[in-house]
């Protein structure tokens, strides 16, 4: 039995990191040190073709951890991964394509219409546009098989009354190679380039198709995370609020990549508007926990700029959580609800 996870003392997800010592017939132990206060990890026979599938969870998805655990686990059996699709979709979901790009600089992709009931004559929707689309309504689009449900969060949110009728936009990311996606949602030519393309054709092309009230709110996570603070700084006056989820705001990725946020923010002199509403959110398991100091540097430096935690933007960590759809879709209802709620 092997344990194997993102942390490199787990072998970076290589399928066997740390054998662990058989204590009895059925029974196997590890004790392991690792830098981080927390990790993911799954346990194998050697290999990702014998990946245990464990008595708790959802099938074949990570394993939250943190130091000082000391918890047993059931494996049920030892298998390939197989595909679950976690869900379905509530509503309507429509399929189109976006607008080609007038400079040539971005290829058209689908893209994802969603309302929980069909558009009505007449009815002005507020506007949500989302960063990874494909993450978003659908877990049969997903590569985990697992999406954010924001479909189901919005539908019953407006069922309760706490939002009016929504409208929601998912725009997929890049899938092509050289690390494209980072490009396009990170800071940089390509990105400033992708925020344009976002903000002055795709953005106006959903009004001209749709009845909206003035109400923008853009979400994202991860590499989407920081493309929404990307665009509260370089874009104000389009967006009445994000949701910013495990932002990559300063990560050093490893192989000399270097995510940077803060750089070209000072360089704006830490401007964000005011009377805006940002919700941030990060779990504190694997990828997040290496997220959370330049979370910690952006956080402060909102402080600092006199904007108040409660009013102006919201912060939550949620230490044992991991960096996926699993952890996002918990918390979507509650940041879509407080961002929306002014």
């Amino acid at each position: 039995m092997w344990i194997t996870g993102y942390n490199p003392e787990l072998g970076g997800w290589n399928g066997r990191g740390i054998p662990m010592k058989r204590t009895a017939s059925h029974e196997w132990q590890v004790q392991f040190t690792t830098r981080d206060s927390a990790m993911a990890f799954k346990f194998t026979l050697g290999s990702w073709a014998k990946e245990a599938r464990l008595a708790v969870g959802r099938p074949f998805r990570d394993v939250a951890g943190y130091c000082g655990m000391d918890t047993a686990f059931h494996a049920l059996s030892f298998s390939a991964p197989q595909r679950v699709n976690d869900g379905q979709v509530t509503g309507v979901l429509t399929e189109l394509v976006t607008p080609p790009d007038p400079k040539g600089r971005f290829p058209q992709r689908p893209m994802w219409v969603w309302t929980s009931a069909p558009l009505k004559p007449g009815q002005k929707y507020d506007l949500l546009m989302l960063s990874d689309g494909q993450n978003c309504f659908d877990p049969a689009l997903t590569s985990f098989g697992v999406d954010w449900a924001v479909d189901e969060a919005l539908a019953q949110l407006e069922a309760e009354g706490a939002i009016p009728p929504t409208l929601a936009v998912g725009l997929p990311c890049s899938f092509e190679p050289d690390n494209q996606r980072r490009k396009e949602y990170g800071p940089g030519e390509v990105g400033d380039a992708y925020a344009e393309y976002l903000t002055q054709t795709v953005l106006p092309w959903i009004e001209s198709q749709y009845q909206l009230t003035d109400r923008r709110v853009f979400a994202g996570s991860s590499m989407g995370g920081i493309l929404g603070f990307r665009l509260m700084q370089s874009y104000p006056d389009l967006w009445s609020g994000i949701v910013s989820f495990s932002p990559a705001i300063y990560w050093e990725a490893g192989g000399g990549l270097v995510v940077d946020g803060l750089t070209p923010w000072k360089a704006k002199n830490y401007f964000w508007p005011q009377g805006k509403r940002a919700y941030f959110y990060n779990g504190g398991v694997g990828l997040d926990a290496a997220l959370q100091p330049g979370i910690d540097q952006m956080l402060e430096q909102l402080k600092a700029n006199g904007l108040k935690l409660g009013t102006d933007y919201q912060w939550k960590l949620d230490a044992k959580a991991n960096h996926d759809e699993i952890a996002w879709r918990q918390h979507f209802p509650e940041a879509y609800r407080w961002v929306t709620s002014h």
